[in-house]
């Protein structure tokens, strides 16, 4: 599946073959994601803003979503309240942006999978462990996004959670179709939510760096439902082993 991104707006559109997709991240996380660099009088303010999102993913990982405020983000971002209302509309606002970020970084990550040398199942285990490795050195705005977002933060946040989660579903429902049992979007998104389970609990115990050693698992969770248990066994195995190799 090849993607394309861009932007409308603060929307960010998903081109694949098999359609269009739409996440909201915002466009300067896009680009500062994939090594664009900005130049100008905005410079300042996308540091500004990149440290925001840091400190409220931070913030949100040490202390809860609803216990964070305004004040202590700013002060661990190093900026004047000022400066942060300047980016951001409020606290919501500024945690949809921290989200979104995770998202696209995500997005990215998986879009730059060499598909040129993978098989259909060579890829989706290389896609799992892009996603583990991503969790695992955002470990904050993982947090954010598999706790935070779905259990105790806003309904706007939890919307954006799901939105998410369909996209993954959706990805996990178009390689489960070439599998002799095919797939369906129910079995996909129960195949994620039980992938979800397991990255929320590696998280909760402050355990985010375990996260890629654990490839075996969330493989054989993912594909069971559509290869079954033998085929899914055999791939966790081999997953184990792309473990090891990091």
């Amino acid at each position: 599946m090849k993607v394309f991104l861009s932007s409308v707006g603060t929307a960010l559109i998903l081109r694949s073959q098999q359609g269009l997709l739409l996440l909201e991240p915002d466009p300067s996380d896009t680009m500062a994601s994939l090594g664009v660099m900005s130049t100008g009088p905005d410079v300042l303010a996308v540091s500004d803003r990149d440290r925001i999102l840091q400190a409220m993913a931070e913030c949100c990982a040490e202390r809860g979503y609803r216990a964070t405020t305004v004040d202590a983000v700013s002060e661990r971002a190093g900026v004047e309240r000022e400066s942060f209302e300047a980016l951001f509309a409020d606290k919501e606002d500024c945690a949809l942006a921290a989200l979104n970020k995770i998202v696209s970084e995500t997005v990215t990550q998986l879009s730059m999978i060499d598909l040129r040398t993978e098989s259909g199942m060579e890829k989706q285990v290389r896609e799992i462990q892009a996603i583990l490795q991503l969790l695992a050195a955002r470990a904050s705005f993982a947090r954010l996004g598999c706790i935070e977002a779905r259990q105790v933060a806003s309904a706007r946040m939890r919307d954006s959670y799901e939105a998410a989660a369909r996209v993954l579903a959706l990805m996990i429902e178009r390689a489960g179709s070439v599998a002799p049992r095919g797939a369906s979007s129910v079995t996909a998104r129960a195949a994620l939510g039980g992938a979800e389970a397991l990255a929320r609990r590696e998280l909760a115990i402050g355990g985010a760096s375990n996260l890629p050693k654990l490839l075996p698992d969330f493989v054989y969770g993912v594909l069971v439902p559509f290869v079954g248990q033998q085929e899914a066994l055999r791939q966790a195995k081999l997953a184990a082993r792309v473990a090891e190799e990091g």
